[in-house]
C-alpha cells in the first residue's frame, strides 16, 4: 500500500486589509449613520432613566410634603398644588381607551 504524502505545511498567505474609500460620501454617510444610531440608542434610554430618577425624587418631596400639610391644616394637598408641583409626563397625558 501506498502512502499518503502532503507537501511541507502550507499556511496561507495573510490577506491585506481592508480598503475604504473615505472620500466616498457613501462611506461617511454610513459611518454617520452608524455612529448617529449608537449614540441614540445609548443616549435616549440613559436620557429616559435620569428622567425617571428626577420624577421619583421629586414625588418623594411632594409626598413629604403632602405629609407636613395634612399635619399642619388636616388637608391633602389639591390636585391643582400637585399639578403645580408636578408636572404631568407624558405617559400621564395618554388616554388608554379599547376601541374593540
Amino acid at each position: 500500500m501506498g502512502r499518503l504524502q502532503t507537501g511541507g505545511s502550507r499556511c496561507p498567505a495573510p490577506r491585506a486589509g481592508l480598503q475604504i474609500d473615505w472620500s466616498d460620501p457613501d462611506t461617511l454617510t454610513g459611518l454617520l449613520g452608524g455612529i448617529l444610531g449608537l449614540a441614540v440608542g445609548i443616549g435616549a434610554p440613559l436620557f429616559y432613566i435620569s428622567r425617571d430618577r428626577a420624577d421619583d425624587k421629586k414625588l418623594e418631596e411632594l409626598r413629604e410634603l403632602n405629609r407636613q400639610t395634612f399635619k399642619e391644616t388636616g388637608q391633602y394637598l389639591t390636585e391643582e398644588e400637585i399639578r403645580a408641583f408636578r408636572q404631568p409626563r407624558w405617559t400621564d397625558r395618554r388616554e388608554f381607551q379599547d376601541d374593540d
